[in-house]
């Protein structure tokens, strides 16, 4: 009757021990790990006198800010929206400066962000992009205003 017994519990422990270590591997994943090396950190684009002038040329549409709650209830919030290359060069990467500010406006993050990289395809005088940018962490402070938005570098060909 014991070896009943114990030949009993091996099943049901053996499926609850495969389904916990499916839960760790789902939770592990949609936390976003993987074997691939963080981002590398990218030198500021030029932003000279040509670049500055030429920003003037590139138009944010459709603006939007959304928010995203993750299994650990961290808020992300996104800006989404589309980049327009009205001027009559390409863009072949950009940085945008996002800055975020408190009910006083005082400044309480700056972000820069490449928004189109060298290893994306360049945009063409006349088209437009979607981009997203993500922020994990935006100080409590902030008073849920849409952020400011520049180009802060460039680089055209």
């Amino acid at each position: 009757m014991e070896e009943e017994e114990k030949h009993g519990f091996a099943g049901p422990f053996l499926a609850g021990a495969v389904i916990v270590a499916i839960l760790f591997a789902a939770l592990y994943l949609a936390m976003g790990h993987s074997n691939q090396p963080g981002p590398v950190a990218q030198t500021p684009l030029a932003f000279g006198a040509a670049e500055q002038a030429y920003a003037a040329e590139i138009k944010f549409e459709n603006l939007n800010l959304s928010a995203y709650e993750n299994l650990f209830h961290q808020k992300v919030i996104y800006l989404n929206g589309e980049m327009t290359n009205s001027g009559p060069r390409t863009i072949r990467a950009a940085d945008v400066t996002i800055e975020f500010y408190d009910s006083a406006n005082k400044l309480v993050l700056r972000d820069t962000r490449r928004i189109i990289s060298g290893s994306a395809s360049p945009l063409a005088s006349g088209e437009k992009q979607a981009i997203q940018v993500g922020f994990e962490s935006i100080p409590v402070a902030w008073n849920g205003q849409f952020p400011a938005m520049r180009i802060s570098g460039l680089d055209l060909e």
